[in-house]
């Protein structure tokens, strides 16, 4: 995957068009604390449980659900609702590596009572974090992840 393809699917006219299909990509298991920021207010820590190179999941009470999406937009690719993710990953050094993203949040699914899985797909990285993210993933498959 080259450094423009995850920008391509900001296209203003219609986001959802180009958006790659989320299943198409390695999903890794991580436990990476995480926070959320959305327009209004900055939620953490979350923690990420999945991530691929298109994307992330957090799981989330309905508390912290209410304050991601506060009227309770509905939400599908193509009404895709913002928020700036920001998280670490290690390095192949084992360095600590701030990544801060722009992210469209593209489902909510109910998992338990109050648990619910919410998917968020990449649009855009600060300085070099689209590549962080693949050399993450890389050294995490040649591992056995």
């Amino acid at each position: 995957m080259g450094n423009g393809d995850m920008n391509h699917h900001s296209n203003l006219d219609n986001p959802a068009r180009n958006r790659p299909n989320l299943r198409h990509y390695h999903r890794i298991e991580v436990d990476l604390e995480a926070t959320l920021i959305t327009d209004d207010d900055t939620i953490g820590p979350c923690t990420i449980r999945n991530l691929s190179r298109s994307g992330i999941m957090v799981p989330c009470s309905s508390e912290i659900l209410d304050r991601v999406l506060p009227n309770h937009e509905p939400v599908a690719p193509h009404l895709a609702v913002p928020i700036t993710v920001d998280f670490d990953l290690s390095s192949a050094s084992g360095e600590s590596i701030r990544i801060s993203c722009r992210c469209d949040v593209i489902y909510v699914r109910r998992v338990a009572r109050d648990c619910f899985h919410v998917g968020m797909s990449f649009v855009r990285f600060d300085e070099d974090g689209e590549q962080q993210v693949d050399e993450f993933i890389n050294r995490q498959l040649a591992a056995g992840a």
